[in-house]
Parts: structure tokens; sequence; C-alpha cells
């Protein structure tokens, strides 16, 4: 998925896999309720039940993705995702701005109120999904993050979690607050709202610990993730593949494939971007240790 035109080297390679996973008959889920969104080249993807959707996007720069987990244990979780990222794609649409960080967190904010207040309209809001976004112009990632999936920078060896997981424990902690019951559950997600510890219509994105801005060089890797991988597959396992792996779509592939050898019964999405023009570092397998690992504190 390079998208590229005759005579032009591609800033970015991506390499995407959105699967239900083992499917129901092996205890997992019996639908998709992941998506994902890929804008670059003039396009806009996104999945359309069991094909790709794609319309053309004319005078668009940059590239913006999103993986959306629709969250199981709400009603229409696969709808909650969908209209996640076709939400998001009008993002895509406009130039970008002075402050693309700021832009993304406002359009995620407004978006949530938008879709939630119309949900509303048939009664008690049900549906939710997960959304991290990364946002790329020129050599700069611009990032925001809502609920437990996850964004992923390696560079030269070392695998850096950029997104926290929004837990109940995790907000506590930011608000130096104890440590609640239940400390790992989620505290919110996108439409539905924070699940009663909050003002639902709203959501808490605090800049720059769910949002974020990194200069990219060549030879970078990014992986946005459902936790159907990351739930399953410990961080030094998936820096590991994106060490060795470097192709991105055989690298995607093997990410989903190690989180079925995982027994993973959730539905899973892995995107893969490599930033071009450079060459990746072979380090000694001994070297790469889970500490190596840097996560959120």
């Amino acid at each position: 998925m390079s998208g590229v035109r005759a005579g032009e080297r591609p800033p970015y390679t991506v390499g995407l896999v959105c699967t239900v996973g083992v499917g129901e008959a092996r205890g997992g889920r019996a639908r998709n309720e992941d998506n994902y969104l890929v804008c670059r080249d003039e396009r806009i993807r996104w999945r359309d039940g069991e094909n790709e959707a794609v319309v053309a996007a004319q005078g668009t720069t940059g590239v913006l993705l999103a993986v959306a987990d629709g969250m199981g244990g709400h009603d229409d979780g696969d709808l909650a995702s969908a209209a996640a990222v076709q939400a998001l794609s009008r993002l895509y649409l406009r130039p970008l701005p002075a402050d693309p960080e700021a832009t993304l967190r406002e359009f995620l904010l407004d978006a949530h109120r938008r879709l939630r207040a119309h949900v509303a309209v048939d009664g008690k809001v049900k549906m939710g999904t997960t959304l991290t976004v990364a946002w790329l112009s020129g050599e700069r990632l611009h990032w925001a993050h809502v609920g437990d999936s996850r964004l992923y920078h390696w560079r030269e060896g070392r695998l850096t979690r950029l997104t926290r997981d929004q837990t109940r424990g995790e907000f506590a902690r930011r608000d130096r607050r104890s440590i609640p019951a239940h400390a790992d559950h989620l505290a919110q997600n996108f439409i539905y709202g924070s699940r009663g510890l909050g003002d639902d219509a709203g959501l808490r994105i605090d800049r720059g610990l769910d949002t974020g801005t990194l200069d990219l060089r060549p030879g970078d890797r990014l992986l946005l993730c459902s936790d159907g991988l990351c739930g399953r597959v410990e961080d030094a396992w998936i820096g590991d593949l994106l060490r060795n792996v470097p192709e991105p779509n055989a690298c995607a592939v093997s990410l989903m494939e190690r989180a079925l050898a995982a027994e993973s019964d959730d539905n899973i999405t892995t995107m893969v971007l490599r930033v071009e023009g450079g060459h990746s570092v072979d380090l000694d397998p001994d070297e790469w240790r889970e500490e190596t690992t840097i996560v959120p504190m």
C-alpha cells in the first residue's frame, strides 16, 4: 500500500491487516468490530463490511492513519468504529493547520459530541469505540488517542509506546487520586463516553499525554494496533518483529500471526508504517530485551 507514483520515491510505506481473528468457532468474536483509516495519495480507505471502501480526495496531502476498535461489550461496536473513521476522514480534506496536534484534539472532541448527540436521538447511547490516530506531514508525526488501542514508535532497535491506555488507574494517577477498584478497566471511549466516571457528552484528551508531536527519521516504524494484538503479545515480541520483518505488509501479517499464536480471542488490526530513505539497524539478538521498550509513565 505504498501509493507510489511513476518516478517518485515514496516517503512512507504502509502495511495493514484487519481480521476477525480466530472466529467464533474457536472461542473468538463472531464479527469484526475493528476498523481502520488510510488516507494518502488522494484516496481515503476504510473497512466497509467484508470489503474496503475507497473514496477519491483530490488535492490532499500528507498521510492520515487510524485504528478503531468497536467495543465488544457494547451494541453495534462495528457501527461505532466505522462511524469514527469516516468522521475522521473529513480532517484529511482540510489544509494542514499551523498546529496539527491541537487541531486533531479539537476535531476528536467535536466529533465525539456530534456523533454522541446523533446517536442519542434514538435513546440511550450504547455504541462505543477506541480511536488512535496518526497524522503525518513531511517528517513530522502528530497523534491523538482515545481508549486502549495503541500507537508505537520504533527507531534503531528501541520501541516506544506513545499512547497511554485510558484506564481508571491511569486517570487516577494523573489526578493524584487513590487507585480505584478495577484499575485496569477502560475509563472512556469514543462516542460512548466515560462509562459514568464523568461527563459522557465530552471526552478527556489531555494534550501532551493523549496527544503528541514527533520528528521522524528515515528507517523509523510506526505501529497502530487494536488490543487484539497488544492485549496478548508482549512489547518485546512486537519490537522484535518490527526489527526483523522490515517490509510493512509482511510485518503486519507477522504481528497478526503472533497474536493468533498467543491465543488472542479478539479482533486483530495491525497497521505498520515505515519511513523510507534509511536502513534498519541489525542488532545482536542478545541486545534486545523487554526493558528496551519505553512506556509512558
